[in-house]
């Protein structure tokens, strides 16, 4: 009885040492944001049927993020038209560079924030919003794009 005893308690020291290894790193997360742009409520918010594609742009301002790794955006978008849009860009010699670049409904139904690499120095950064539909059944579609946070990312 005495030895199996032992084989019991041997048995629990090991499987607690082996619990306590797989346990969380002690490492920590040196990562901050910081909060530089925050805009509550509706961004741009367009309807219409498939007779005609609307186009929304908006800027948001410069930011210098020369001191930031990477950009995180926060939002809320809601769209019924398969081919609508929502873009977060910069201008880098006359040419778009998207940041995010959500191309169908399903996209901006099921993101509400993204993490890109910062450019690294002064850009504007502009919104783009498409309401566009495949579908022409006389149906009203809509598109939604609100609270809006841009945060810069120190890793």
């Amino acid at each position: 009885m005495r030895k199996f005893n032992l084989i019991i308690s041997a048995f629990v020291f090991f499987a607690a040492l082996l619990l306590q290894s797989c346990s969380e790193s002690p490492v920590q997360n040196t990562e901050s944001r910081e909060l530089l742009f925050n805009l509550d409520g509706v961004i741009e918010e367009v309807g219409g049927d498939c007779s005609a594609v609307q186009v929304r742009t908006r800027s948001f301002g410069e930011f210098n993020l020369s001191d930031y790794s990477k950009l995180r955006f926060e939002f809320d978008g809601m769209s019924d038209a398969d081919l609508s849009s929502i873009s977060l860009f910069y201008y880098e010699n006359g040419e778009i560079v998207f940041l995010v670049n959500l191309v169908n409904r399903d996209e901006i139904n099921s993101t509400d924030f993204a993490e890109v690499n910062s450019p690294g120095i002064q850009r504007e950064i502009f919104s783009r919003v498409t309401l566009k539909s495949s579908v022409c059944t006389g149906q009203i579609f809509f598109l939604s794009f609100r609270d809006l946070k841009i945060f810069g990312v120190r890793q």
